[in-house]
């Protein structure tokens, strides 16, 4: 049996790392400072927010502004308001009076002034910004609009470029998304949140070795990164670089030493790569203080049977199949474990039990044929002999089976066609059993042509 195959039991990788993927890019949702002056060379150049020093509301529009600097930003709305119903066409106004919404979470508002304010001045970036960052999680496929808008305004600005790749990766454009990702990360290559929004993208289009790639780097840039330890850990597993998988979860584990999930991955890449016994040991650690899940169980039951530790397995499978009772591979394993534990009764009971949850597995019915064989049931050996025959044909041991069942139920003609099959299937392969199967021939051909 191929356990490594079998055991589909990890975490799904696209899953894992959509939980983490927010905590590790989240931009702010508002910029961490007020909107920059006019004199500033990218700050936006308002219509009409300029007024002269005899401007009866300039105070106003000066009180709002040194709330917002505060951070008092409820305080900051009714002079905003005031203001724009003497100065409706000041896109600063409407800007600082969006800024100030969406830092008390009303978004709805905030939106509304951010395109007040793009309809006076459709050259505002901060505006298309921060619209987008409302927009992001309601209505990513708008976000994209709005920051693909900011990214053409300050086409050599990568935070505008990169927000335009996570919009499109949440509407589900990953490949649009990648490209976005790739122009953020040529315009700042040191940028953590780049590679790994990079990297998680490539990973969820199965492009596991350009996602390595892309986790290294963000591992280098910020070393003390858990995501980024664990994105790595499953692209390499991904891609079956177990041995590598195995070092990037050690690393994680350093820093998220509780992750119990993250303790099993890495107890599966050792299992892949041999190492039953630290694989083992990671297992003990992931279910120390809570009690084994039919997972875990599971992974530990096929470690003991990849070494050969069959009652331990049997045991262990014991445990998992009341916690997962629809797992016909469960009872499949159970049954391998009980035939070669030589309880060939209980052996066959489980295997008919996996065969009757899938009975489309060839590996249980070829158990079943030797659990009924060596239990000396040879009509139930050759009915399930028929049974697999509908699967695969029959290997030359099969055969050879079905000719000793013939011939111990004196069915001499299909016991010497059986015979025969399987000598001319082995080509000489076995010698005790090419021996045998040649002399019982002799002998059921001689007994025949004495009875004629």
């Amino acid at each position: 049996m191929n356990h490594g195959r079998q055991m589909k039991i990890r975490r799904a990788i696209i899953v894992l790392l959509a939980a983490i993927g927010p905590a590790a890019i989240a931009a702010p949702r508002l910029p961490q400072s007020a909107p920059p002056q006019n004199s500033a060379p990218s700050a936006p150049t308002p219509k009409s927010s300029a007024r002269t020093h005899d401007d009866p509301l300039a105070s106003v529009l000066q009180e709002a502004q040194d709330d917002i600097t505060h951070g008092d930003f409820a305080s900051a709305v009714a002079p905003l308001q005031e203001y724009l119903v003497r100065y409706p066409d000041s896109d600063y106004a409407h800007f600082e009076l969006g800024y100030a919404d969406a830092q008390l979470h009303h978004d709805d508002d905030a939106k509304s002034e951010f395109q007040h304010a793009l309809v006076i001045n459709p050259k505002m970036t901060e505006a298309y910004l921060n619209l987008g960052l409302i927009q992001l999680d309601s209505d990513p496929a708008s976000a994209a609009i709005s920051f693909s808008s900011a990214a053409d305004l300050r086409p050599t600005d990568s935070r505008p470029r990169f927000l335009y790749g996570l919009a499109l990766e949440r509407a589900g454009k990953l490949e649009d998304a990648v490209v976005q990702y790739q122009k953020a990360a040529t315009l700042a290559p040191d940028d953590y949140e780049i590679a790994f929004g990079l990297a998680r993208a490539l990973v969820r289009l199965n492009r596991s070795a350009d996602a390595e790639a892309e986790f290294r780097r963000a591992v280098a840039l910020k070393p003390d990164s858990a995501p980024a330890q664990l994105g790595l850990a499953h692209s390499l597993e991904a891609q079956k670089k177990y041995t590598d998988a195995a070092d990037a979860l050690a690393a994680y584990l350093k820093l998220q030493p509780d992750d119990r999930a993250a303790r099993t991955d890495r107890a599966y890449a050792l299992m892949q790569t041999n190492q039953f016994d630290a694989a083992l040991a990671e297992l003990d650690r992931a279910e120390s203080g809570t009690a084994p899940n039919a997972n875990t169980l599971k992974m530990r039951a096929g470690i003991y049977m990849q070494q050969s530790h069959w009652k331990d397995a049997a045991t262990t499978l014991q445990q998992a199949i009341p916690l997962s009772p629809a797992d016909a591979e469960l009872y499949a394993w159970f049954g391998r474990s009980l035939l070669e534990l030589r309880q060939f009764p209980e052996s066959a009971a489980a295997l008919n039990k996996s065969l009757s949850i899938d009975a489309t597995a060839v590996d249980p019915l070829r158990d079943l044929v030797d659990a009924y064989y060596l239990a000396g049931d040879c009509p139930s050996a050759l009915a399930t002999l028929d049974r697999l025959s509908e699967h695969e044909p029959l290997k030359p041991v099969a055969w050879f089976v079905r000719g000793t069942c013939y011939d111990k139920l004196a069915q001499k003609p299909e016991a010497i066609a059986a015979y025969q099959k399987y000598l001319d299937l082995d080509h000489g392969s076995h010698d005790t059993q090419d021996f045998q199967a040649r002399q019982r021939i002799l002998s059921l051909q001689h007994e025949m042509q004495k009875r004629q």
